[in-house]
């Protein structure tokens, strides 16, 4: 297990109250156990579970996405995104 920084933004930041966190995630994992593990550390982020994104290491990440993190790797979660 290697702890990662987790970045939560806009609606994920005010649902788990904070901007940042490290969380334990396996060195070679992929993107499903990644969103797992975030929903299992912060249930409130349930409510925006089907819209929201993830990126690791400031690309986006999609199901089937394979990862092998490091110290330094970060992921972010990303609410749904509105413009005008």
């Amino acid at each position: 297990m290697i702890s990662i920084k987790v970045l939560f933004f806009g609606e994920a930041c005010q649902l788990v109250g904070k901007r940042e966190e490290a969380i334990d995630f396996p060195e070679e994992t992929d993107y499903e156990e990644i969103r797992k593990t975030i929903l299992e550390n912060y249930p409130a982020l349930q409510k925006i579970e089907k819209v929201m994104m993830l990126a690791v290491d400031q690309e986006y990440a999609n199901p089937g996405d394979r990862f092998e993190l490091v110290r330094f790797t970060e992921i972010a979660v990303i609410p749904p995104l509105s413009g005008g």
